[in-house]
Formats: structure tokens, sequence, C-alpha cells
């Protein structure tokens, strides 16, 4: 059974801790530059690439909206807003779903749940970034609506992930 709930700090702690936040993908995104215009093309890697990312679970409290999902007493997935009143915009700083709950419906519960958040911060929008190399998650983000807005290809060190480039996607509310 799946439910989500507000972050009960600290007890959640040692629980998130233990979600994994990684993905592996055999296909990527290629930023390819255009004169002034840049395209993502889709391919095929390999090997596949592997990434986990760093949750700091100890700054989940300074958020402004966390929710948590659990399966069967599980946690299965997390999604943290911050608001941002001046640009009336509600940021997704993070969102997790372990893999063995991924195609069960758990991302879209959260996302869901996270835009009804924003919509009651009275955000006009939610923004959020992702990588190039973050294949599912981009085919996932443009299924709930999200559009392409941006990328920055400094943002991460070339010496993690060979051309990995921030993307930045938007869903007006």
């Amino acid at each position: 059974m799946m439910s989500l709930r507000p972050l009960h700090w600290p007890s959640d702690c040692n629980s998130l801790l233990g979600l994994d936040t990684s993905f592996t993908t055999d296909r990527i995104y290629q930023v390819v530059s255009k004169g002034l215009s840049f395209t993502l093309e889709e391919s095929e890697i390999t090997p596949s690439l592997h990434k986990a990312y760093d949750l700091e679970v100890e700054r989940l409290p300074e958020f402004d909206y966390v929710v948590v999902c659990e399966v069967d007493s599980h946690i299965a997935g997390l999604a943290a807003l911050k608001y941002e009143e001046w640009s009336r915009r509600a940021i997704l700083w993070h969102f997790y779903m372990h893999p063995t709950y991924r195609g069960r419906g758990v991302g879209r519960a959260l996302m869901d749940d996270a835009v009804q958040a924003a919509r009651q911060m009275k955000a006009r929008c939610m923004w959020l970034e992702t990588q190039n190399v973050n294949y599912g998650a981009i085919q996932f983000y443009q299924k709930l609506g999200f559009q392409l807005c941006g990328l920055d290809l400094s943002l991460y060190d070339p010496q993690e992930v060979a051309g990995e480039t921030a993307l930045f996607f938007v869903r007006r509310l």
C-alpha cells in the first residue's frame, strides 16, 4: 500500500539514508551547439552509465515542503521544494524514487503532491534541474508536462561525468 506523508524529522533520518538515489541508463541526450541555439540528440551509450546522487538528509528540514512516499512501511521516494517569493517559483530541489518502486506510480504521486503544494504556495510555476545523462528523468518530467527552458554547459565538473550538462525544466501552474 502506498501513502504520502510529510517528513517526520528527525525520526525519518536513518530510513532516508537508505534511500537509493541512483539511476542506470544506456541512453543519454547529447547537447549539440548550433550557432546561437542548442539541440538535444538522443544517443545510446556503452557501457551503461550508473550515477548516484548525494541526498544531504540533514538539510531536508530547511526546505519549505518535503513529502515522503511509503510503500508497505518502506520509504520509496521523496520530493522537496523551496519557494522563491520574488519570482513566485517553486523549485524542486530533490526528487528521488528507489529503483525498486519505479514504474509503480510512486513518482507520479510524489509529483502530483508537490505540484499541489506549489499551487498552495501561490507559485506560478515549478522549476527543476536535471542532467542530460539522466535520460529516464527527462522522459518522466516531459510526460508530466515539464518543458525544457534552459541549460548550463559549465555547472558540472567534467572530471565527474564527461559531457554532463545541466538541463532546466519548467511546468506552468
